[in-house]
């Protein structure tokens, strides 16, 4: 609203209440005929739908035609900020093509299984009951098409690396339809001239069919010479296009990272090529032939050649669903051989069908003396399996810094196991998963409190188990005495709750009419484990110093939101700062006095402020008016009261130096030492301050006046001593 509106509005005379309801009856009168128009506009398209549905009997280039024949209403074009017939140029000089929107797929007639293709099959179509029982695209599979031509549209003009990555929430991949053809071949005119690429990455798109690959991709990436990473995983890669990529790192010499990961590779001749590009390739270093689609032709036969030819790898990725107990014992003795890997991968691979893969898997980590990275995951593993609780395995697997045990089982046994694993003394572990591991408020009572004595550990993550609130006072003993844990994810815990209903409460809020100043409405839920962790570790709430002794290093992530007064979110991105502790110091008291807790300040108490902590203070409110280097969930309205309150509070504060601990405090200013004047003697004929001497009250510049008969302004300098 600008000026003259409020002006005119501060100053007209006041509506009648007659004028007002006219007003309003002429407002409602408008709305009216609104919705009339757009009744009408509805039937005319169900009249136009009924016509359409009337010419079955037609032939057939009819039929085709009128399905694709739809109003300005109905079709819906894939644009984002002008029509699709205008053409957008990039900075090389290329034209977007004219893309077919992915909504007017989900609005048109239908379309055979054949012409979309993608590992999904018949889950990206849905049957429209109320529309002739006509099949069509699923509002999913059309999300991933809008999102997937965007991204093949836009232009990425980073000098050293080009992604096309896409993550569906619902669908595994991106279905591929001849219409998505103008789009990439969009994307492939706009990287003819990249030759200095270092990465391509494409992830979750089904690509055209062959030679599509070999023709736009890697014919371009044959003429970078500093390509170190290629990734195409779940891209559905036809046996022409692995032949082909075979050929391609088989010919490169910069290539150290190839992941290729949920890719079906059926004929053996290409697992051979395969293993023999891998075995000779100079610089490659990671390989990824993991995840739940990454299978082999030959089955264990075909194992050996690609771990043969891993030997020199460092990090290495396998797994499939299908892996038998011949593979795993082909893993398992390649495992305890001597080779360079720093990191192995397991994925789905089940390791438990057999009571003999366990030990020989045991056995094989037990030899292997280079092995820093393990990860076994969704292989039906129940703890302790691999990892056993003798000392002969728990001192041999001390080495690991990274373990991730997710998508497996973790009884109480399993879970005082890996208590041993880190009371160890040369435990190096710092990075610990056990998310879905069907982990109870009993197994984590033993796991949990041994992070008190461990001193490597900085990421634990215990999500989607089954913790409760019973949990909470081992969480909270931990964090108050741990300093080196980072991050703590217990996400997904529903048992772990915010707050819950007391007994015989039928809701959380409740009429006190006892009540006489202010709300009668009280919230009666008590906290649950999250809000106990939060207030008893993270935010306590007391008093200023016990603000102050609360953990400042842990992030802890429960739900993702805040939910009640516990703030836990916002606590977690201030902990999760990389920012020194006092500086999250600041930030918690900011938070505790202008949104949780405003009482924490007592005005009967005032002491002069010492004046090295000024400046400390003049920031910390500068801070907060400019709403800089704050989180945004900090972000509130400042005023007069606000900083009052914070100023008072911090002249308060017995423990300053908790507060303000940055640099040094009191700082002695360096004063010059003035020389002394010489002394005139008696008798001295020349002496330099004659010249400068002047009568005291005497004027030493000049001014001007004006002259009352001319009019004009003169200059009268001064006078002459």
């Amino acid at each position: 609203m600008n000026e003259t509106t409020q002006a005119t509005e501060g100053e007209g005379p006041r509506r009648s209440g007659r004028e007002r309801r006219q007003a309003e009856s002429i407002y409602t009168d408008a709305r009216l005929a609104e919705r009339k128009n757009r009744a009408e506009k509805s039937s005319e398209r169900s009249i136009r739908y009924r016509k359409r549905k009337g010419k079955e009997d037609e032939s057939e280039e009819e039929n085709e035609q009128e399905s694709t024949t739809f109003s300005d209403d109905e079709v819906m074009q894939f644009s984002s900020d002008s029509d699709n017939e205008q053409e957008s140029s990039d900075s090389e000089g290329a034209t977007s093509p004219n893309i077919v929107g992915s909504w007017e797929w989900t609005r048109s007639s239908v379309r055979a299984v054949e012409s979309f293709s993608s590992v999904d099959g018949d889950n990206i179509f849905y049957t429209n009951y109320w529309n002739g029982y006509r099949r069509s695209l699923s509002y999913d599979a059309g999300q991933s098409l809008e999102n997937a031509q965007r991204s093949l549209v836009d232009r990425q003009h980073d000098k050293q690396s080009l992604t096309l990555e896409h993550y569906p929430k619902y669908l595994s991949q991106v279905p591929y339809h001849a219409d998505m053809m103008p789009c990439y071949e969009y994307f492939a005119e706009g990287i003819q001239h990249r030759t200095s690429l270092e990465e391509f990455k494409v992830i979750n798109y089904n690509l055209p069919q062959s030679p599509w690959l070999e023709k736009n991709i890697l014919s371009v990436l044959e003429q970078n010479r500093k390509l170190t990473v290629l990734e195409l995983s779940n891209c559905s890669l036809s046996a022409d296009d692995l032949t082909l990529l075979t050929k391609f790192v088989a010919e490169n010499k910069t290539l150290s990272t190839l992941n290729i990961s949920r890719t079906n590779i059926e004929s053996e001749d290409a697992v051979k090529a395969l293993a023999s590009a891998f075995k000779k390739h100079p610089a490659l270093r990671k390989v990824n032939l993991a995840y739940w689609y990454c299978s082999f032709a030959g089955g264990h036969g075909m194992m050996d050649k690609i771990l043969g030819a891993c030997k020199k790898c460092d990090s290495l990725q396998i797994g499939h669903k299908d892996f038998d107990s011949n593979c795993v014992e082909k893993i398992a003795n390649f495992l305890g051989k001597k080779h360079s890997l720093t990191s192995f991968s397991l994925v789905g691979a089940p390791v438990d069908k057999d009571k003999d893969n366990k030990r020989l898997l045991s056995e094989a980590l037990v030899q292997n003396k280079t092995i820093e990275k393990l990860r076994l995951h969704s292989n039906q593993l129940q703890l302790p399996a691999v990892i056993r609780g003798t000392k002969k395995v728990i001192k041999a697997l001390s080495r690991l810094t990274h373990l991730d045990m997710s998508n497996n089982r973790s009884p109480v046994q399993g879970a005082k196991v890996m208590s041993k694993f880190l009371e160890e003394p040369d435990c190096k572990l710092v990075s610990l998963i056990m998310s879905n591991n069907h982990l109870t408020t009993k197994g984590a009572n033993e796991l949990i409190p041994t992070l008190k004595k461990n001193t490597s550990l900085q990421h634990l993550d215990l999500s989607s188990n089954w913790l409760n609130d019973q949990c909470a006072p081992a969480v909270i003993d931990m964090l108050l005495n741990n300093s080196t844990l980072l991050s703590l994810n217990l996400s997904k815990n529903k048992s772990l709750k915010a707050s819950y209903l007391e007994k015989g409460s039928r809701s959380r809020w409740e009429y006190d009419e006892n009540e006489e100043s202010g709300s009668r409405w009280k919230y009666v839920a008590k906290d649950g484990g999250r809000a106990k962790i939060v207030k008893g570790a993270l935010f306590d709430l007391t008093s200023l110093e016990s603000i102050a002794a609360c953990n400042h290093t842990c992030a802890v992530k429960m739900s993702g939101c805040n939910l009640g007064n516990t703030h836990e979110e916002t606590i977690r991105k201030i902990n999760a700062l990389e920012v020194c502790e006092a500086k999250k110091i600041r930030h918690k008291v900011v938070l505790a006095l202008n949104k949780v807790k405003r009482d924490l300040y007592e005005s009967s108490n005032f002491k002069d402020l010492p004046l090295e902590v000024m400046p400390y203070l003049l920031e910390m409110l500068q801070q907060r008016l400019s709403q800089t280097n704050f989180p945004r969930s900090l972000k509130t309205r400042g005023d007069a009261t606000t900083l009052n309150r914070l100023y008072v509070s911090i002249k308060t504060w017995q423990t300053l130096p908790l507060l303000f601990a940055r640099g040094p405090g009191k700082r002695k200013k360096k004063v010059a030492k003035k020389k002394p004047r010489k002394r005139s003697k008696f008798g001295d004929t020349e002496d330099d301050d004659d010249e400068a001497w002047v009568p005291k009250g005497a004027r030493t510049t000049g001014k001007s006046w004006r002259n009352p008969v001319s009019g004009n302004w003169e200059w009268i300098p001064p006078p002459v001593y």
